[in-house]
């Protein structure tokens, strides 16, 4: 049974950066029918199972990937997120590891800024590990399923489909995403980064 995660603060505590009403139906209406969505396949899965029947397959496989990873994105992204604004910055291990990776953390940013700006339509922009190549990436995830890398283990998830910003910025991504960095949670994407190393 999958259950949506707690949150560590309350909505009012993300404002003036992340609007209550907005945030209460990104979390209560949308996160939350995804993830009864997903129990529900997860229960026609069982079904199909003991009346040995896999004739709805492919149907039942394309929506527990578009809501299985919808969930796991959105309770991702929204541990990503807190009250307390900058109050923490990336350890200089990860830091190094950036400027490794990406010639330097200002290229970082601005890599990370036109994947943010620049996503077709419906997506999310995820900055993460790839294990197989031994590599930090950014990446551009359309819908919640496509372009998604197999062995990628995300560190900083930022939704940036129409519904987690457009009743507060309409149509302006680059206040949502300027306002949106005041409110993110570097703790957790250093502690994501530490457990690479611990499994």
């Amino acid at each position: 049974m999958y259950t949506m995660i707690k949150l560590k603060y309350n909505y009012k505590d993300l404002e003036p950066y992340y609007n209550s009403d907005m945030f209460n139906y990104h979390y209560n209406v949308l996160y939350k029918g995804y993830t009864d969505n997903l129990n529900k396949i997860i229960n026609e899965f069982d079904v199909d199972r003991k009346n040995d029947n896999f004739n709805n397959i492919q149907s039942l496989s394309k929506r527990f990937s578009f809501n299985s990873n919808a969930y796991i994105l959105h309770s991702l992204f929204f541990e990503n997120l807190t009250p307390m604004p900058n109050k923490t910055l990336l350890s200089t291990e990860l830091v190094n590891h950036i400027k490794k990776d990406f010639v330097s953390y200002d290229a970082f940013i601005d890599e990370l800024n036109a994947a943010l700006l620049n996503i077709e339509g419906p997506g999310w922009v995820v900055f993460g590990y790839d294990k197989f190549l031994d590599k930090l990436l950014i990446i551009q995830i359309e819908k919640h399923q496509e372009l998604i890398l197999i062995d990628f283990i995300p560190l900083l998830v930022i939704d940036m489909w129409e519904h987690s910003y457009y009743l507060q910025y309409n149509t302006d991504k680059k206040e949502y995403i300027r306002n949106l960095f005041y409110i993110l949670d570097f703790e957790v994407v250093n502690n994501r980064y530490n457990n690479i190393y611990l499994t």
